[in-house]
C-alpha cells in the first residue's frame, strides 16, 4: 500500500507582497497630503489674516515691517489775527441831559447790537472813549462834559470792545475824581482803559498756538511829537510785533487833516508805528501810506450819545489784520463802512453797516480816498425831537438817506447839532 503523499508548504508570491507594499506607500502618502495643516508656522514664514472669511494665505517672503504713518502737512494757513478800531464812544447824553439814558434805558446790549457780530469775532478792539463814568453827581466847568452810570460799560463788553483809550479834551472834565472813577467802572467789567502817554502790549493768542503782540501807545491830548516818537519807540523795545498809536486831534468837523495832525501821524511812524488811529474831527478824514505805515487823521464818531442827530454820520470799522509770523507776518487795512445810528432821520445810538454798493458805503470810501467835495455848508437848524422813540425805521435791509446826502454831493437837508445845548442847572 501506498503511503499518502504530503503537500509542500505554499509561500505568497512575490508579485502579491509588492502589491500588497504599494498600496500601504500610496495610502500613506494621501493621508499626509491631505491632513490639516497644524496652526504653528515654521520660522521665516508670516501668515496674513484678512478681516472677512476668505481662505488663509501662506506667504514664503521674509517679515517687513509695516511703513510708519507719515505726519499730515497742515490742511489750512494759520488764521489771521483781526484788530479793529472804533471812533468817538460817548455812552451817556452830556451833563444836563438823558436821551441817550432814556432810549437805551438797561438794554446795554443794544448800542453795539448792530456791530456786535464783527467785533465778538476779532482777537481785539479798541475805541475812543470820551466819556466818564461814576456813580456819583460829577460836577464840571466844561460846557460840555458827559458822564454816564458805570453800568454802561457793560455796553463796550456785549459789544466786543476789550479796551478804551482815554486822552481826549473830554477825559478830564470831571477832574482826578472823574479820572479815578471811570478807572474803576473799567476794571470792574474787564476793559482795558489806556491813559494818554502811555501804552499797552496785548498779547493775542490763538488755538493752533499762533501768537501775536500788538503794542498801543496813546498820545497824550495836546502832547509834543516827541512823546509820540518815544512812546512808539517803547512799545519796540518791549517786543511788540505790531504798533498802533493813538491821537486825538485835528480841528471838528474838517475833512482835511491838520499840519499838527500830520506832525504827530509821521512822528508815529518814525517811532516804529505801523498803524495810527486819529479821532477828534467827528468825522472821516483820508487815509495816507507813508513809509510802510497807514495813518488813520480820524475814523470819525461811532456810539455817539453826545449828538442827537450830527448832520454826518457817517464812520467805519477799521480793521487790521494780521497773517504770517516772525518774518513772514504781514498785514493790511480794511473797513466797514457804518452810520452812526440805525435811522437816518436822528441819532439812535445804534451803529449800523450801510449796504454793501450804496451811495452811502461808497461815499464813506470816498472820504477815506481822499476824493470826497462836502456841501456847502448851511445855517445849522434845531430838528425838533418827536418822543423818544427809535424813529423811522428803514426797511429791511436798508437805510433811508443816511446823511441826507446824494452822490451829487448836494445836501437835502442839514440838521446839525454839534452837541447838546445844556438845558438850566439843577437846583
Amino acid at each position: 500500500m501506498r503511503g499518502k503523499r504530503e503537500q509542500p508548504r505554499k509561500r505568497p508570491p512575490i508579485l502579491l507582497v509588492a502589491l500588497i507594499f504599494a498600496a500601504g506607500f500610496l495610502a500613506g502618502t494621501l493621508f499626509w497630503h491631505f491632513r490639516s495643516f497644524d496652526a504653528s508656522v515654521p520660522s521665516g514664514r508670516t501668515v496674513t489674516l484678512p478681516d472677512g472669511p476668505a481662505e488663509t494665505e501662506v506667504s514664503s517672503e521674509p517679515e517687513i515691517p509695516p511703513t510708519p504713518p507719515q505726519d499730515e502737512e497742515p490742511s489750512a494757513e494759520p488764521t489771521p489775527f483781526v484788530i479793529s478800531f472804533l471812533g468817538d464812544c460817548t455812552l451817556t447824553s452830556s451833563h444836563h441831559t438823558n436821551h441817550f439814558e432814556k432810549l437805551v434805558g438797561d438794554d446795554y446790549a443794544y448800542p453795539f447790537s448792530n456791530v456786535a457780530e464783527f467785533l465778538l469775532a476779532d482777537d481785539l478792539t479798541l475805541a475812543n472813549l470820551e466819556c466818564s463814568f461814576s456813580t456819583r453827581r460829577l460836577e464840571s466847568d466844561s460846557e460840555y462834559a458827559f458822564c454816564g452810570a458805570p453800568n454802561y460799560v457793560q455796553s463796550l463788553v456785549l459789544g466786543g470792545v476789550e479796551a478804551v483809550t482815554l486822552s481826549n479834551n473830554h477825559t478830564r472834565d470831571f477832574g482826578d475824581t472823574g479820572i479815578r472813577d471811570t478807572a474803576a467802572a473799567l476794571a470792574e467789567y474787564g476793559v482795558a482803559g489806556i491813559p494818554g502817554n502811555q501804552g499797552q502790549c496785548f498779547e493775542l493768542r490763538h488755538d493752533n498756538g499762533d501768537t501775536l503782540r500788538l503794542g498801543a501807545y496813546v498820545h497824550p491830548f495836546n502832547g509834543s511829537a516827541k512823546q509820540m516818537e518815544d512812546g512808539c519807540k517803547r512799545l519796540r523795545d518791549e517786543g511788540a510785533d505790531i504798533i498802533v498809536a493813538f491821537m486825538h486831534a485835528g480841528a471838528e468837523k474838517t475833512y482835511v487833516p491838520t499840519k499838527r495832525q500830520t506832525a504827530l501821524a509821521h512822528a508815529a511812524v518814525k517811532g516804529g508805528a505801523d498803524v495810527v488811529v486819529g479821532t477828534h474831527p467827528h468825522v472821516l478824514q483820508p487815509t495816507e501810506a507813508y513809509q510802510g505805515s497807514v495813518i488813520l487823521y480820524s475814523i470819525g464818531n461811532f456810539c455817539f450819545g453826545g449828538n442827537r442827530n450830527p448832520s454826518d454820520k457817517d464812520t467805519v470799522i477799521a480793521q487790521l489784520t494780521v497773517s504770517g509770523t516772525g518774518e513772514d507776518r504781514s498785514w493790511e487795512m480794511s473797513y466797514i463802512p457804518c452810520c452812526v445810528s440805525s435811522v437816518s432821520n436822528r441819532n439812535d445810538y445804534r451803529p449800523t453797516p450801510y449796504p454793501p454798493d450804496t451811495a452811502a458805503y461808497r461815499r464813506c470810501f470816498q472820504k477815506l480816498d481822499g476824493t470826497f467835495r462836502p456841501p456847502e455848508p448851511k445855517p445849522e437848524t434845531d430838528v425838533p425831537q418827536s418822543g423818544n422813540g427809535p424813529g423811522v425805521q428803514a426797511a429791511e435791509g436798508e437805510l433811508p438817506d443816511l446823511n441826507e446826502i446824494s452822490d451829487s454831493g448836494k445836501s437835502r437837508q442839514r440838521a446839525d447839532i454839534a452837541y447838546e445845548e445844556p438845558l438850566a442847572q439843577p437846583e
